[in-house]
């Protein structure tokens, strides 16, 4: 719709001058308003979501926890149902960087564990018994 116009058009601020990419935009030459872009912009596909997630194992360096001495835990034993010893590893900052990059889309990820009877119920498959 732009290109058939006498109306401003305007390079649009997404694409740096610097990235070769020239891309215009004309709310008026497209029976639009710059009011609905905005309201698309800030809209957030999730809603400031909360997500809870079980754990359901430790996989150095992807999630693991650590012992008091600070270091890493092979095997989950009592620490693994104890909430208050942080999960830490390469999901975790994955997690954080779409956390940050949501910009408050996600507002928290609480991580936990797998209940005690779901594992003896599925003892062939930590995954199997963290998801039911």
């Amino acid at each position: 719709c732009v290109r058939d116009t006498d109306n401003a058009v305007y390079r649009s601020s997404y694409f740096p001058v610097e990235s070769g990419v020239d891309m215009f935009y004309s709310y008026d030459a497209c029976n639009s308003t710059g009011n609905s872009w905005m309201e698309f912009v800030e809209r957030r596909a999730l809603g400031g979501i909360h997500i809870k997630a079980s754990v359901p194992s430790y996989l150095e360096p992807m999630i693991f926890k650590r012992d008091g001495e600070g270091n890493i835990i092979d095997e989950p034993g009592e620490e693994y149902y104890d909430n208050s010893v942080p999960y830490e590893g390469a999901y975790m900052n994955y997690i954080k960087e779409i956390m940050r990059i949501a910009k408050g889309d996600i507002t928290n990820v609480t991580y936990t564990y797998k209940s005690r009877s779901s594992t003896l119920k599925h003892p062939s498959s930590h995954y199997t018994a963290a998801v039911q």
